[in-house]
């Protein structure tokens, strides 16, 4: 009987968005944003809950713009990119909508462009984001829900034809300079080519494990940038961290591991591909065979000079206290090394933030 008497219950259905982007060569997002009138009550600071009017929605453009813009964000190789031509308008479908639709300028060279995307989970725990987004004649759908706000495209936007000789080498040499997961993987191989070797005995041994790995990675660099091998980035990615994870637990768990040097040919081909996704937006829309091989030659620089810098002073300390060596240096050093690498891959399989923002 009670039932009989009560009254129904209403309730606010979960909010939904829909966006449409398309991406430029020049760089440019266009961004075409769609909310219904009857989700902006928060953002316009309504009185309650309910659908928003014309006059409304007019009223409350510059709030409504504060509340987008610091949720939502096009990232440029993750920097922020510049919004221009702000325009709302009001669209009356099925349903009323307010449509935002606006420009990111994203400066080339360009690799890749993500999303971040937070509108409506402070406010709606179930919102659900329905994204559209083209580059030339490919397109996806992505849907954005609470904890996976994010969507990345990599891309192969070339760059300004300005750049000289001397422009891709040092390209190569600032790629490896500011490459820690690569530079973490040939650490972890060279503290044990060391071990119990002099440096006549040890350069043999490094020789061979250098040589292998730059053949591997100059040969899917060379590839992947001709776009003959196309990967996914993610899983490039995170079997680079792999193989760092690899390297470090072998350094703790065998005394001495043999064949390196086939292991460096093994995962320098991982390597080689990571290397052409910066390569890639450098390259000119024609004659890309000197640019390819100079930034090449810039990687090798740059890993040669750090083998170089590195391998004496390992040698030394090798050699003068063995025990001490193996104990700080190889024990000691690959466990942080493999801790670096579980990070990465984490943060590579699961998309989340780890060492982005310290070690990229």
């Amino acid at each position: 009987m009670l039932l009989l008497g009560a009254g129904s219950a209403s309730a606010h259905q979960s909010t939904v968005t829909w966006s449409k982007v398309v991406i430029q060569p020049n760089g440019e997002v266009h961004y075409i944003l769609r909310i219904a009138s009857r989700d902006l009550y928060e953002a316009l600071g309504l009185d309650r809950d309910r659908d928003a009017s014309d006059a409304e929605i007019r009223a409350g453009e510059a709030r409504l713009y504060d509340y987008v813009f610091s949720r939502l964000k096009v990232l440029g190789d993750g920097k922020p990119c510049p919004i221009a031509d702000r325009a709302l308008s009001i669209l009356t479908q099925t349903e009323r909508f307010a449509e935002i639709r606006f420009t990111a300028a994203c400066p080339l060279p360009l690799a890749a462009v993500a999303l971040d995307y937070q509108l409506f989970f402070d406010l709606d725990p179930r919102h659900l984001g329905l994204l559209q987004a083209s580059y030339g004649d490919r397109t996806l759908n992505q849907e954005f829900t609470r904890g996976l706000g994010r969507f990345e495209w990599k891309l192969a936007l070339a760059a300004p034809a300005s750049l000289g000789p001397l422009d891709y080498i040092v390209e190569g040499m600032e790629h490896i300079y500011t490459g820690y997961d690569h530079i973490a993987f040939l650490v972890a191989l060279l503290l044990m080519a060391v071990v119990r070797r002099r440096l006549r005995q040890a350069l043999p041994e490094v020789l061979k494990i250098v040589t292998a790995f730059t053949l591997a990675h100059s040969l899917t660099l060379i590839l992947a940038a001709l776009e003959v091998i196309t990967l996914p980035s993610r899983f490039v990615e995170s079997a680079i961290a792999a193989s760092i994870v690899y390297v470090a637990v072998e350094n703790l768990l065998v005394s001495e591991p043999r064949h390196r040097w086939p292991l460096a040919l093994l995962f320098g081909l991982v390597h080689g591909l990571g290397f052409a996704s910066m390569l890639r937006p450098l390259l000119p829309a024609g004659d890309v065979v000197v640019p390819l091989l100079l930034f090449n030659v810039g990687v090798e620089l740059g890993q040669l000079s750090i083998v170089l810098v590195l391998l004496p002073i390992l040698v030394v300390a090798a050699t003068r206290a063995p025990d001490r060596y193996r104990r700080l240096a190889v024990l000691g050093g690959s466990a942080v090394i493999g801790l670096l690498g579980l990070l990465w891959l984490i943060e590579r399989v699961a998309d989340v933030k780890l060492l982005s923002h310290y070690l990229g």
